[in-house]
């Protein structure tokens, strides 16, 4: 992924995340299963607003001095922590939002961006091998 705007990098995980989302929201329809539905929407909608917020965090950040960025951004960093205890919370005492669903949603957007930089790695390493070919 080649950006060189935080918002279009932020832009396109998001796409690419929804994108992986779509295939267990699809057999979560048509196996019928409302509760892990929601679930996942929970998750994943979570997951996306925090990835959003920490985009403006560091933004923010980069306009303070170091110190004050330092303590800033661990604060935040609590306080998404924060946020994740609430939604597992809430997924724990709702019998009606499958927990294990919520926590897919919440992690979706990780392994999302972990997938995406292992297929850059790739990508990178087969054009370097084709590079040498034709230079050697």
């Amino acid at each position: 992924m080649k950006t060189n705007s935080p918002a279009e990098a932020e832009k396109e995980v998001i796409k690419k995340t929804i994108f992986v989302a779509l295939i267990p929201l699809f057999f979560t329809i048509i196996m019928g299963e409302r509760e892990a539905l929601l679930g996942l929407i929970f998750g994943l909608s979570i997951s996306i607003l925090l990835f959003h917020l920490k985009r403006i965090n560091i933004e923010k950040s980069l306009t303070m001095s170091s110190d004050k960025a330092n303590t800033y951004i661990r604060n935040r960093y609590f306080l998404n922590f924060l946020i994740y205890f609430v939604v597992l919370a809430v997924a724990i005492k709702n019998p009606s939002i499958d927990f294990l669903a919520v926590v897919v949603g919440v992690l979706l957007m990780k392994f999302t961006i972990i997938a995406m930089a292992f297929i850059d790695n790739i990508k990178k390493s087969f054009e370097e091998k084709k590079d040498e070919r034709k230079g050697g």
